[in-house]
């Protein structure tokens, strides 16, 4: 039905048939039995249709033209590529901002401490610098922490988002340990409620910090007593 064509008087208009989402020649067919002409007038980026698909089409859906009339369709060239930069040697604020300008996105740090390394450089990346992404990926970071140190103080993450918080404690020299949850609706889910260490404390380099987290349903987390 989709394909079988209009018939009309001689001069009376008909409607333009919707050729979008389709591929270019199955749209020239319909077009055709149709009394139309297909004219392609350009490409783009898409990252809802497939190479050779149709994106826009002039004049649009139901609208009435005479027999004969060209419709015009710009096609997709797929989903657009971005070349990865190359993040090593910059600090990480200024990678996340690179990452951005480019369509790119920061996705998860780690932190490192690396003998005759500066603090706060990018050491380590997912994507390899030239290799193509689709744009909105994330590209992983590992980031140096400077010379290793024997002591750790440690961070103070309540309040903070489980994700957050491994990210402070690795930062500070300090391992994430266990974490526990408990069932309230009193602060957001995966939310710090308490730290196994005072903040401030000097500890060994390498020591656990143990967290109690937030959490909404028990179907989802087992509850357990901090």
């Amino acid at each position: 039905q989709v394909v079988m064509p209009w018939y009309t008087r001689h001069g009376e208009a008909l409607a333009v048939p919707k050729v979008t989402a389709r591929r270019f020649d199955l749209a020239k067919d319909i077009l055709a039995l149709h009394g139309l002409e297909i004219v392609k007038q350009g490409e783009k980026y898409n990252s809802q249709l497939p190479f050779g698909y149709i994106v826009e089409q002039s004049p649009g859906p139901n609208r009435k033209v005479k027999k004969g009339r060209r419709v015009y369709v710009t096609i997709s060239v797929g989903e657009k590529e971005i070349l990865v930069p190359d993040l090593i040697g910059l600090s990480e604020n200024n990678a996340k901002q690179r990452l951005k300008s480019l369509g790119l996105r920061l996705g998860e740090r780690e932190y490192q401490y690396v003998p005759n390394e500066p603090a706060d450089v990018v050491i380590g990346q997912s994507r390899t610098p030239e290799s193509l992404v689709n744009v909105g990926t994330a590209i992983n970071i590992t980031v140096s922490l400077g010379e290793p140190l024997a002591n750790a103080t440690v961070p103070s993450v309540l309040g903070r988002t489980l994700v957050a918080a491994k990210r402070e404690i690795q930062k500070s020299g300090l391992i994430l340990g266990e974490v526990r949850y408990r069932v309230t609706t009193e602060f957001l889910p995966n939310t710090v409620i308490d730290q196994s260490l005072p903040d401030g404390l000097k500890v060994a380099r390498g020591d656990t910090l143990d967290l109690l987290v937030t959490t909404v349903r028990r179907s989802e987390r087992k509850f357990r007593q901090w």
